[in-house]
């Protein structure tokens, strides 16, 4: 009789086949799955959420999403993680109220003495998990169109002194903070003013360059007829926005009102030169539902003590329950 050299050779195959498989099928779990408005990652000892928001939100400063997204203040290697791709919890509503965003205002920063209180408070945010955003961020927001980090702030500087570029702008680039720089056109290149170069520099490292006009143009005078001063005030922000236009090849979306001035005429003229929106002088809360030619903005004042700028950043309205 012939004998087999393999008494069951279709057994053995099958297992000589199957079992690398097998364990290949446990091991192999797969690193990611797409969804419409999310991505389902599987995480590794290699991952980090600045690395996971850089490769899939584009820049690490959005981490913050997947964190928050999570419910999480860090990633555990092994773990199925999701992802947002699209805006969530638009303008910040929860079932305890609604988010607010702060503007703080800076005026006075005309010498070095002003730097020092100036840093304290940018190492405030840093150190307290404050994101300071862009202009367009706030934008966004008030439009109803993305949501923000709860702890969210903007800064804007009202000066067009050579200080800013001096003593604000090394402190803004040492923190890594956007902020918006309202300057008065026809004042620039003057005598220890800011000059169009200092100006271009600033808007390449996140320094958002907006306008506004004297305040002298603001006065009604008597002697005059509202139609004179109408037309005054419409040629003084035309030529703003035409020089912002002509020198930084980019117009002027926001305008700064002058201390106690926002009526109806001027968010006419505004509108008109396609501008879209504008600050107040007023301390106020910014949540989504804001005028957008009426954003509060709080003056910071040279020496605040903590607390008294703590009360500037109030991020969150809570329900009142009658």
């Amino acid at each position: 009789m012939q004998q087999f050299k393999y008494q069951h050779p279709p057994i053995l195959f099958v297992f000589t086949i199957l079992i690398p498989l097998l364990f290949s099928a446990c091991s192999s779990i797969p690193r990611e799955h797409k969804l419409n408005d999310f991505i389902i990652v599987h995480t590794t000892e290699e991952d980090s959420p600045d690395q996971l928001a850089l490769q899939y939100l584009k820049h690490p400063s959005e981490k913050w999403r997947i964190l928050d997204f999570n419910q999480t203040d860090s990633l555990i290697p092994g773990k199925d993680i999701l992802i947002p791709l699209k805006p969530y919890k638009l303008g910040g509503i929860s079932a305890e109220g609604y988010q607010t965003i702060p503007v703080l205002a800076y005026r006075e920063l005309s010498d070095e003495a002003s730097e020092l209180p100036f840093e304290k408070q940018m190492a405030y945010l840093k150190k307290n998990d404050f994101q300071v955003i862009s202009l367009d961020q706030l934008y966004s927001f008030l439009e109803f169109k993305d949501n923000l980090h709860e702890k969210s702030v903007l800064l804007i500087i009202d000066s067009t002194d050579r200080s800013i570029y001096d003593h604000a702008f090394p402190i803004l680039l040492k923190y890594q903070f956007p902020a918006v720089v309202f300057i008065t056109p026809d004042q620039v290149g003057k005598e220890k003013m800011l000059s169009w170069r200092h100006i271009s520099r600033m808007s390449e490292n996140r320094i958002q360059i907006q306008c506004r006009i004297q305040n002298e143009l603001y006065r009604f005078s008597p002697d005059t007829t509202f139609y004179a001063y109408f037309q005054k005030l419409s040629k003084a922000v035309e030529q703003a926005a035409g020089l912002m236009d002509k020198n930084l090849n980019k117009r002027s979306c926001f305008f700064l009102y002058p201390p106690g001035n926002h009526n109806s005429l001027l968010v006419h003229i505004l509108q008109k030169e396609g501008f879209q929106g504008a600050f107040m002088d007023q301390e106020g809360d910014n949540p989504f539902f804001t005028d957008l030619y009426g954003i509060h903005c709080s003056q910071v004042s040279r020496n605040p003590d903590e607390k008294k700028f703590e009360t500037l950043l109030k991020v969150f309205q809570k329900h009142k329950i009658e």
